[in-house]
């Protein structure tokens, strides 16, 4: 399954109003737009409608949702409202039929495949659902409601990756026997999701990842988990915490997590997160905040180019924002969305609404940072009743 588009608002009429108008979503995207405009609340924004679908989140304020996905050829439409953290309307509709119609109290109807295969009449069951809970969870069913599974199933395999802001470099761990299992959702889980890719996976995950750092610029010989020298030196550290160490082609001794540059970790720890997904092949969508954020020209390039060789060969989905002038000029324009802020709305702009903008663009011979710096899209969109419905 994949997301195809989002529209999304808070607080409406309130001063806290937020709201995002239609944005459209390929396998590979890039959010790009200027500081506070509204990338990150973006990203969040599908992160939590992943966590809806998934049944980790609950009703929690005023808002609305319209999400259009595409699975096996069919298209699903799910729309709901909330309200003071209670659902007050919730709708599924699979190729334009309704499959779950849900009212303000928990009260709705929900189509009934075995039922239907049975009476061989389409058959629509009554339930209730409590008010705070997203029916398109609480209803899931294989036999009756089967159709519901792949939205949980994409709930399920969203995962959100913060590149600025570290993921865990300051995170170390401690090994015990009967431990929980690491949890893969936690982007700061590194040193414990590399140790769960290692006894899953031995060297193949090993390797994936060195040829991944290779080719963005950081040739490693070996990655490791470790004590990390500069504990030797603190008492009140347990001697049993380690953390991520690799060996650098030309360098004698080992970097440990303590002493990586915070580009190296950051790219280190997020290649971790993706190769271990790809061979649990249970993840499709990828979300980055920030990508390529303190890295160099070269490096910032190289990463781009692999994460989106990445999607083009398999089924993955990656949603990126930037306001870096490397990454903008490493992914073409055609997947680019240009965020505009007036206020509290925030506008999408992209080859779909504003298609003349740019296409015109690709013969002035300019960079496609340029593209953004000149604010090219600015009041050119060839849809606005679409943007404004």
């Amino acid at each position: 399954m994949q997301l195809n588009s989002i529209k999304y608002s808070e607080f409406a009429g309130e001063p806290q109003e937020w709201i995002l108008e239609n944005l459209s979503i390929g396998s590979k995207t890039l959010l790009v737009g200027k500081n506070s405009t509204g990338k990150s609340r973006t990203l969040s924004v599908i992160h939590a409608l992943a966590g809806i679908l998934s049944g980790l989140q609950k009703a929690t304020r005023s808002a609305k949702c319209e999400s259009n996905f595409e699975h096996n050829g069919n298209l699903y439409k799910y729309e709901f409202e909330c309200k003071d953290g209670q659902v007050t309307l919730e709708r599924l509709f699979i190729n334009g039929q309704v499959k779950l119609n849900r009212y303000e109290g928990g009260v709705g109807e929900i189509f009934a495949e075995q039922l239907t295969q049975e009476l061989k009449i389409e058959k629509e069951l009554k339930f209730q659902t409590p008010p705070s809970d997203f029916a398109v969870v609480s209803r899931r069913d294989t036999i009756q409601h089967g159709f519901l599974e792949p939205l949980h199933a994409w709930g399920e395999s969203v995962r959100c990756y913060h590149f600025g802001l570290g993921l865990g470099k300051t995170n170390f761990a401690i090994f015990q026997p009967g431990a929980p299992k690491v949890n893969d959702r936690d982007e700061n889980a590194v040193v414990g999701l590399f140790k769960a890719g290692l006894d899953e996976f031995g060297k193949v995950f090993v390797n994936n990842i060195k040829e991944d750092m290779e080719k963005v610029g950081y040739e490693i010989s070996e990655v490791s988990v470790g004590s990390q020298f500069i504990f030797q030196y603190a008492p009140n550290v347990p001697s049993a915490t380690v953390g991520l160490s690799v060996r650098e082609k030309g360098l004698d001794g080992i970097t440990d997590q303590t002493s990586m540059s915070a580009g190296m970790y950051r790219v280190l720890a997020l290649l971790i997160h993706v190769n271990y997904l790809a061979l649990k092949s249970n993840v499709s969508c990828i979300l980055i905040d920030d990508i390529g954020e303190g890295l160099d020209f070269e490096r910032s390039c190289q990463i781009i180019h692999l994460l989106r060789h990445k999607a083009e060969h398999s089924r993955l989905q990656i949603v990126m924002s930037t306001n870096d002038r490397f990454v903008m000029d490493e992914v073409p324009l055609e997947e680019w969305a240009v965020l505009q802020r007036y206020g509290s709305k925030v506008r999408v702009r992209n080859i779909e609404n504003s298609r003349q903008a740019f296409v015109d663009f690709k013969f002035t011979g300019l960079s496609n940072f340029s593209f953004f710096e000149l604010n090219v899209v600015d009041g050119n969109s060839e849809d606005e009743n679409s943007d404004n419905a």
